[in-house]
């Protein structure tokens, strides 16, 4: 029965596109991607990232209605949720990221971007780095700042996480990239000190 059901929804993927109604079928697995998200997300232990889901969610939704037929917008923020589903969190920034880059963006439509990489970015933070040992003060800051909009406030301590000595390979690669944007050069010159300090006489 269940074999039967999926090849059914194949087969009206199928005749939806050879009938030209691509937009139609493109709309329904930017839903999905959304829905597997938000399971995902509110199935996990940590509440939090239900909340945040919820929120990136909401601002996604948001962006695809004042952004139209755009499908290439469209397919960014499919990737997005759906990277951050199958837990390629890297890749999920990087669209995110792009998403404010569009030169043809209205400033509404530039606003909603950037929250999308708030959110998403406040998404990866908890989910990576909520029970890093000693920094739990700092990321709460890092998340609940990114989510209201405030960098600034996030700034300190986006810095006290980047310079953690605790940090594995995969959360310094993802505390950089968000870093890396929203305090752009501080991470090539801490890279840049801690060279320094590995030379005689420092």
């Amino acid at each position: 029965m269940k074999k039967s059901f999926t090849n059914l929804v194949i087969a009206a993927t199928v005749a939806a596109s050879v009938s030209g109604f691509t937009t139609v079928t493109f709309a329904q697995t930017t839903t999905n991607a959304a829905a597997l998200f938000l399971d995902q997300a509110k199935s996990a232990s940590d509440s939090q990232l239900g909340a945040i889901a919820t929120e990136l969610n909401g601002k996604v939704q948001s962006l695809e209605t004042a952004t139209g037929t755009n499908s290439a917008v469209k397919s960014k923020l499919d990737s997005t949720l759906a990277a951050l589903t199958g837990g390629q969190d890297s890749t999920a920034l990087t669209s995110a990221f792009k998403l404010a880059q569009s030169a043809k963006f209205t400033p509404e439509q530039i606003g909603l971007a950037k929250q999308v990489g708030n959110l998403a970015s406040a998404y990866v933070v908890q989910k990576n780095f909520s029970t890093l040992d000693g920094a739990q003060g700092d990321v709460a800051t890092i998340v609940t700042s990114l989510r209201s909009g405030k960098i600034k406030d996030a700034v300190p301590s986006l810095k006290n996480v980047t310079t953690s000595a605790k940090l594995t390979d995969n959360q310094k690669q993802l505390i950089t990239t968000i870093t890396d944007k929203y305090v752009p050069g501080f991470s090539k010159a801490s890279g840049a000190v801690d060279s320094l300090k590995k030379l005689p006489g420092f």
